[in-house]
């Protein structure tokens, strides 16, 4: 789910983490690499458009 926001959507990484229920973008991130082994960010410019 959060995959899918990050890829469809020019929202921010901190207001995406928030909309998905984390308190901060960092907490978001850590979990986000602890799953995917990826940052959201990288996650985004690797799968964005594809």
């Amino acid at each position: 789910m959060n995959q899918k926001k990050l890829c469809n959507t020019e929202a921010s990484i901190g207001q995406i983490a928030k909309e998905v229920g984390f308190l901060n973008q960092f907490n978001f991130t850590r979990s986000f690499k602890n799953s995917l082994e990826l940052s959201p960010e990288n996650y985004r410019k690797i799968y964005k458009n594809k």
